[in-house]
This record gives structure tokens, sequence and C-alpha cells, in this order.
């Protein structure tokens, strides 16, 4: 009897040691798995790109991509012109267009897109339609879109001759190759067609100014856009190149983020640390300098540039006052009631508090005055899944208490969950209001177009690019200046920007020598960028 009981412990031994490592196995696989489906849940999916990705499989499975691809572009082409007439007669039309019963998420189009064309270009590329093993994916079929987007804005500022703006934009002309230019201009490069020069100054050129094929207005979002999620804009030399080139080719840019401190405007400045410090080196005119603003906390605050290379608050109300101006607009600030505001965060926290005891989850509460957060913990990290259940928790609350109907945005921020009121779709509508600019000819580049983001508003008001990162961000701006012909001085891989002016030696811009700079000056200054609160860091570990 006892051999038979070392026996049978030695079996059970046996089978409990398999077991702890088949589930070690299957918690291995269960995490990748896990990572894989969850992008299948339906508020990680955008309806569209999913129903394009399913049509372009057919054509996979049988071989056929390299002979219909082409095709089927020009048929999803083909619906969205359809949606965009059937949008366009609105409540006078009681059919429904194809692709709104194809894809009933699907929302508008302010633009048409030229897929077909987009396509062509990027299967010349990547060479989508020789592979047999890899379907076209998801984030290809949204470079494509992406692609498609500036393609048709550029197409469309060719066919308006008579747009104004190039009567605004004098700073940046073409002239013919045989001038002579004796002034102290910039020249930046000799394409086939003439020279393209930079005015150093404020003054506006008679001669025929440079035609922009481009947006006219581009907004951005901050973080994971411009800049990693949770950092500032330290070096990127390359980006901040481009955005310099928009400014000096008249296009107006706007940072649109969620990130709120009202109008202490030095945190903002230090987000954007290295953006501000590349314009001052480059001496970016002060008529430049103009086109440069911020909008805080959504549509809440707003900034501009001054011609000391510092973002300064633009006036709210009185004679052109932004708040004054934009009254009009019916969900502007302007016409908010206080009490309103704080019913709506205080609906807010009360979910927010509810998802912190339900899925325990090791953060805390910080409200501001017209947002509120839910955040980690010092040195903890919140699930994805406790972050999105956060964010359809409190968007399904406040859609059944928000009496007052104010505009707000709930959206999971990577590391956070927020509530701001207000929206991106307010905060572009005001800008194209106060500044004067077509919505239909402004862009919005961000990360955060799923149902949990805070980009999708944008949607509603002008055509949007979809990104991922900064990077992208970076490759996208390339595309739009060389698709509206501006020449491009790449920035070398020593992180140095030279630029010759005629009778004067190489201007140099070293980006690696000015954050060098910058972080050598003590005390160094750090910000929580939850809280906005500063903190003083000396790099001198004697003190």
């Amino acid at each position: 009897q006892l051999q038979f009981t070392r026996f049978t412990s030695k079996i059970l031994t046996r089978d409990e040691d398999q077991r702890t490592r088949k589930d070690s196995q299957l918690h291995k696989m269960s995490f990748s798995s896990r990572r894989r489906n969850y992008l299948l849940t339906p508020h990680r999916r955008d309806g569209l790109t999913q129903w394009m990705k399913s049509m372009l499989m057919h054509s996979f499975v049988l071989d056929a991509l390299d002979t219909t691809a082409a095709d089927t572009f020009s048929h999803f082409e083909m619906l969205i012109d359809e949606h965009r007439t059937s949008m366009e007669l609105g409540s006078h039309n009681s059919v429904v267009s194809r692709l709104k019963e194809l894809v009933p998420s699907v929302g508008d189009f302010h633009t048409r897109l030229p897929l077909r064309e987009a396509f062509e270009a990027y299967n010349d590329k990547y060479a989508l339609t020789k592979r047999r093993h890899i379907c076209i994916s998801f984030n290809e079929i949204r470079h494509i879109l992406n692609l498609a987007q500036i393609l048709a804005i550029r197409d469309m500022n060719k066919d308006d001759a008579s747009d104004e703006i190039y009567e605004e934009t004098g700073n940046l002309r073409l002239t013919n190759v045989e001038e002579d230019n004796n002034d102290s201009d910039i020249d930046i490069t000799t394409p086939h067609s003439g020279e393209f020069v930079f005015k150093m100054d404020d003054s506006v050129s008679e001669e025929a100014p440079f035609r922009f094929n481009g947006p006219r207005m581009i907004t951005f979002d901050g973080d994971q856009t411009l800049y990693s999620d949770g950092a500032n804009f330290e070096s990127n030399p390359r980006l901040a190149n481009y955005l310099y080139l928009l400014l000096r080719c008249g296009v107006t840019v706007a940072v649109v983020t969620a990130a709120g401190y009202e109008y202490q405007s030095e945190k903002y400045e230090l987000r954007l640390s290295g953006l501000l410090a590349y314009f001052k080196q480059m001496e970016l005119p002060a008529m430049d300098c103009e086109r440069f603003f911020l909008f805080g906390g959504e549509c809440n605050y707003l900034l501009s540039l001054g011609h000391d290379y510092k973002l300064h608050p633009v006036k709210e109300k009185g004679a052109g006052g932004w708040l004054t101006s934009t009254k009009f607009i019916p969900d502007s600030p302007a016409n908010w009631d206080d009490t309103d505001v704080q019913s709506l965060l205080d609906k807010a926290e009360e979910s927010m508090n509810e998802s912190l005891r339900e899925l325990k989850i090791r953060g805390r509460i910080i409200r501001k005055k017209r947002g509120i957060g839910l955040i980690p913990k010092q040195d903890e990290a919140i699930q994805r899944e406790a972050l999105d259940e956060s964010v359809l928790s409190v968007q399904s609350y406040l859609r059944k208490q928000n009496n007052a109907s104010l505009p707000y945005c709930a959206f999971n921020g990577g590391r956070d969950v927020w509530v701001d009121v207000g929206n991106k779709s307010i905060g572009i509508d005001i800008l194209c209001a106060y500044l004067g600019l077509p919505a239909i000819k402004t862009l919005h580049i961000g990360d955060q177009f799923l149902s949990t983001g805070n980009d999708v508003a944008a949607r509603s008001v002008c055509p949007c690019i979809w990104i991922t990162c900064p990077e992208e961000t970076t490759y996208m701006l390339k595309s739009i200046l060389k698709l509206a012909s501006v020449p491009l001085d790449d920035v070398p891989s020593a992180l140095a920007l030279s630029v010759e002016i005629e009778g004067t030696k190489a201007k140099e811009v070293d980006m690696t020598k000015m954050i060098q700079r910058r972080q050598a000056q003590a005390p160094r200054q750090l910000m929580d960028p939850y809280t906005g609160d500063m903190i003083e860091y000396n790099t001198n570990p004697s003190s």
C-alpha cells in the first residue's frame, strides 16, 4: 500500500508539472492572441476600412488582385461620390446611399477621393498586388486613403485659380531662372520652372505669387502625432523643417490638443520646446509666426506665436476677441454656462469613480476647469481593456445624464481616460471662422480616429489624415509639400540643416547642439504632462 501511494504521488506530481507547463504555454499564446483579437472588437475597428479590406479579400483569394484591385478602388471611389451627392441633398433626399447601406457607420466626405490614383501610386512603390500570401492590410488601406485625401486637396486648389490665398502669400514667390536676384532672399533650390525664393521680411511681393497647391490650414493633434505620447517635441529636425516650410508657404499651422493648462503659456511652450527653438534658430519672420496657433483643452484656450517665438493668449472678449467673434457658432465655448460645465464634469467624475472601484484600477482622478481625467498612480499602468471599459462607460453614462446637451469628448489617451468639455470639431470650426479660412481646405492630422479617440470628431468638420506616430506625420507633410511643388532641402542624418544665403556663409541649424545647450541650463524644468505641475530637476549631482 505504501508503494502504491508513492507511485500515485509521482504520477500526480508529474501530471501537475505537465499542466503547469501547458498553462504557461497557454498563457503566452493567450497574451499574443488576445492582443491580436483585441483589435477585432467593435470599438477598435473602423467600419469603412474594414469593409474595403473585406472587398479586396475576394480578389486576393482568387489570386486576381493584379488585374482587379485598381477597378475595385475605382468602385470605392464611385460609391463615395454617390454618397457625397446623397449627403449634399440632405433632408430633401429620402434615399440612403449604397455606401451607407453597406457601411452604416460611414460619415461625411468633404472632398472627392481619387482612390484609384492613390492606389496605383502606392502599388507602384510597394507592389501590393504581387503578394500571394499576405493580403492588403488595414494600415495599407489607411495609407491609401491618406494619400487620396492630400491628392484631392491638391487637385481642388488647381481648379480654383481665383483663390485669395495666393494674393496673401507674397513671402514665397516663383521667379524665372534668368532673372537676376540681387536682394537678400534665401534661394532654396532651382526647379525646372524657376527659383523658389523666400523673402526675409514681412513685405508682400507685387510679383506673381507662388501657388501653394495644398491645404490652407493644417491642424495637428499633439501626443503621438507631433511627439511621442506623454513626451515633448524635443528633437525632430525633419518634422520641424517641414512645419517651418509650411508656414513660409503661407499655410496656417495649428496644434489642437487635449492638453489643457489654461493660459499658462510656458507649459505649452515646454511641450513644443524643440519646435519653437527651431523657428527661432531659423529666424521665422513675424508674418509667418502669426500663422501658428495652439488650441488647448480641445477648444478652450487659444494661443498664438509671437515674433519673440513664445506663445501668447489670444484675446477672448471684446472687439476682435475669438470668443466674441465666434459666438454665432452654436457649440462655441462663448455660449456655455459654467454651471452646466461643472454639472457635466460632476457626472463624468461619478462614472470614473465607479470604474475605479469596479475595475480595481490603480489610478486617481484629477479635475481641471474644463476637463477631468482618470490617470495611473506613480509607477503604475492601467490596462488598455480597463481604459476602454472606462471610456465606454462614461460615454454611455453621459449620453443619458447630459441634460444640458453640452458638447464633450470622452476618450482613451493611451495611458489615461479624459472627459473634456468641447471637442476638436469645435476647435477647428472656431479657427476656420476666426481666421476666415474655408473648412474644406483645412486638413486635420491625428492618431485617434476610433470611437474611443478624440480626433474622430474632426471628421465632421474637415478632411482628415489618420496617422499612428510622428514618423508618419513627417512622411505625410513631406508628401503634401512635394505635391504642392515645394522643393525640399531634406535634413541630413547629422541633424543639421544648411541653407545657402547669397553673399554670406551657410547658415547651419544644428539641432543636437541646440538641445545640448538647452539641457545644460540648470536647473532643468520638467513637467507632469497630466497635471501641468512644474518639477525642478537639477542636473548637478553634488547639489
